[in-house]
């Protein structure tokens, strides 16, 4: 277990550390796919999401972030767009001090998507999971339609630990409870509300039509 002063400052270092030189902004995006592939579903890229100081400090002293995307499905109703349906997952890093590496996890509900291991800075680990990602949502009436996209990147706290191993091992591996659920409440102590503050980036497609 740390130490509350050890902790203590770490809580303090974002304001002291300087951002990466000539990096943009934090930033996501969404590609259609083509008229004649719709049904593969748009392409997802982000750039510079653990651009932030205290992100990257709290990781390299073994703070992991979670990184949660929802991709929303649009349609346009009478007068209204409304969602008609949406996708969630997640993307995870978490860095190996014995090891000296960074290593990424994509999931998406029970499956595991890809496995990132071995990078050597948290950029190369940035690299490994902004690279365009397709997402299996596609329109099933004809209409007019966008995609939203939300993606909200926090520190998980030491308390959390243990719901994110159980998280990546999967569902279905010996642990108690819900490792989502654990996660996302496990913000009951002061250091938990104060790593567990959500940096959020949307993005939206233009509209477009179904046959």
């Amino acid at each position: 277990m740390r130490s509350l002063a050890a902790l203590a400052g770490l809580l303090w270092i974002g304001s002291a550390l300087p951002l990466p030189a000539q990096r943009d902004p934090p930033h996501a995006e969404i590609t259609l796919p083509a008229a004649n592939a719709a049904q593969e579903g748009p392409s997802i890229t982000t750039a510079n999401l653990l651009t932030d100081a205290r992100t990257r400090e709290l990781l390299r002293n073994g703070f992991p972030t979670r990184i949660h995307y929802r991709l929303e499905l649009w349609k346009k109703g009478t007068l209204f767009y409304d969602i008609t349906s949406k996708v969630e997952w997640d993307v995870l890093v978490q860095y190996d001090p014995m090891a000296h590496l960074f290593n990424v996890v994509r999931r998406m509900g029970t499956q595991l998507q890809e496995t990132f291991v071995g990078t050597e800075t948290v950029t190369a680990a940035e690299a490994e999971f902004e690279r365009p990602f397709r997402v299996p949502l596609v329109p099933t009436q004809k209409g007019r339609y966008y995609y939203n996209l939300v993606v909200e990147v926090q520190t998980l706290s030491e308390s959390d630990l243990d719901a994110l191993q159980q998280y990546i091992r999967g569902p279905n591996a010996p642990g108690k409870g819900n490792p989502i659920s654990t996660i996302q409440s496990g913000v009951g102590t002061v250091v938990s509300r104060l790593l567990g503050s959500k940096d959020t980036y949307e993005a939206q497609s233009p509209t477009f039509p179904t046959p």
